[in-house]
């Protein structure tokens, strides 16, 4: 019988020789990360994304070829997110998103925007469509952390706004 360090040695060894003789990519997996937090004047909603996907989605979403260097025009990136991401009240009424600014790391953009309202009180509804113009299986993740209240929620092409944060506590999917 073999021993389970042999078996995770073995294991090791098998998923490296195939990646060896797979073609080489930049990411296999489509997604985008997003946390949602709190403090006394608002909320918090942050978004990091691959550099190559988020400056081809915003260039094809201003009617321009993307660039091979993955840059963005700040503004044009912004605007972008603001169509794709939106944050409405249980009652539907889109609520404003105040850019706090935008940052390149390595191979990720990273854009941080701000609700002004009041996180004991405020029910708000999110909806994430970044990049599922780019890609069918793209999988945009928003995790809440308010209150000390934790959830998850996933949102995939078409998927309606959920309520994410409800009496000030992280809502169920």
């Amino acid at each position: 019988m073999a021993t389970l360090s042999a078996v995770r040695r073995a294991a090791v060894l098998l998923l490296c020789s195939c990646s060896l003789t797979s073609p080489a990519r930049a990411h296999a997996i489509h997604t985008t990360h997003s946390t949602v937090t709190a403090d006394a004047q608002g909320y918090t909603l942050t978004v990091r994304a691959f550099a190559d996907d988020l400056s081809a989605s915003v260039a094809r979403f201003n009617g321009r070829t993307p660039p091979a260097d993955s840059s963005v025009r700040v503004p044009e990136l912004v605007a972008y997110a603001m169509a794709r991401v939106g944050i409405a009240s249980a009652a539907g009424v889109q609520v404003v998103l105040q850019s706090c600014g935008v940052k390149r790391m390595q191979d990720t953009y990273v854009l941080c925007f701000r609700v002004a309202t009041n996180p004991r009180t405020a029910t708000l509804k999110l909806g994430n469509q970044m990049l599922v113009e780019l890609h069918s299986d793209q999988v945009n993740i928003v995790q809440c952390d308010v209150a000390g209240s934790q959830r998850t929620h996933l949102f995939t092409r078409g998927r309606a706004p959920t309520i994410i944060v409800d009496r000030g506590v992280c809502a169920a999917s």
